[in-house]
């Protein structure tokens, strides 16, 4: 864990019967703006770590490029991130910036948003994803609650990039910027978060081909409208016992360890 993402306040803590001084952990943001061969594209509210992930991943799940071997570059000076990519005049041309956040978009020829869609043969045990939850613990979480974590696991439930942050789009962003700079096929993972997924963010995942979307948080419509529409698996509120799969759950192979159990005790009595 990088230190700087942390620091701490002192307070004054007042409870029913009792007032004295203290001192609290704060999750750190800072602004970060975004520029793609010199253009600003947009201007993030971040955690003050893994930037050039970020910057890889920006680039990726909005669309803006099509393939990691596009972005030739990106640096860090100071609150700047700057992206060079291959075709970037034909990219500026085409990217559309948004009020909200200046989200970059990839129109097609008629000015109409391009419409991500992920194909994918993954297919995951059930059991995987229950083992799997444990690797959401975040020890900024546990320290400040003012982070988001997000995890990418192969379909054996090895972890191959985790990340902190206090945005949860941040946590796309620099989880598949992660994965863009080690080479990892998208298409042969799961993604773990503890945000709520929104159309933005199920979008986010689409366009960077990742097939699997597990959340700990609540469901949102718009995310599950989406996930339906691109063809990704998105499962809420899972625990140690349930889970609940909202889209294409094809994906999902069940499979159950109290059935495995009985079978096996089942064998030793006929022995």
């Amino acid at each position: 864990m990088n230190e700087k993402t942390i620091k701490n306040f002192d307070t004054r803590k007042i409870n029913r019967d009792k007032s004295g001084k203290s001192s609290e952990a704060v999750a750190v943001e800072k602004s970060y703006d975004l520029l793609l061969d010199g253009m600003r594209v947009t201007s993030l509210m971040a955690s003050p770590s893994e930037l050039r992930e970020l910057g890889y991943g920006y680039l990726s799940t909005e669309g803006i490029v099509k393939s990691e071997s596009q972005i030739l570059s990106v640096r860090v000076m100071e609150n700047e991130i700057y992206a060079f990519v291959e075709g970037a005049e034909n990219i500026r041309n085409s990217l559309e910036l948004r009020s909200s956040g200046c989200v970059g978009v990839n129109l097609d020829k008629k000015g109409k948003k391009e419409q991500a869609s992920v194909e994918s043969d993954l297919s995951i045990p059930s059991q995987t994803i229950f083992q799997a939850l444990k690797e959401l613990r975040s020890n900024v979480y546990a320290q400040t609650s003012g982070s988001h974590s997000a995890v990418l696991l192969d379909r054996e439930g090895t972890v191959l990039a985790e990340t902190v942050d206090v945005g949860r789009h941040n946590t796309y962003d620099k989880v598949v910027g992660k994965a863009l700079m080690k080479d990892i096929d998208l298409s042969k993972t799961m993604l773990l978060s503890t945000g709520r997924q929104s159309a933005g963010m199920v979008m986010k995942a689409a366009r960077s081909g990742i097939p699997i979307v597990v959340t700990k948080a609540a469901r949102l419509s718009s995310g599950i409208k989406a996930a339906q529409r691109t063809g990704i698996t998105l499962i809420c509120f899972p625990d140690e016992e349930k889970m609940e799969i909202f889209s294409h759950s094809e994906r999902i192979k069940f499979s159950s360890s109290s059935k495995r159990e009985k079978t096996k005790n089942s064998g030793k009595r006929n022995e």
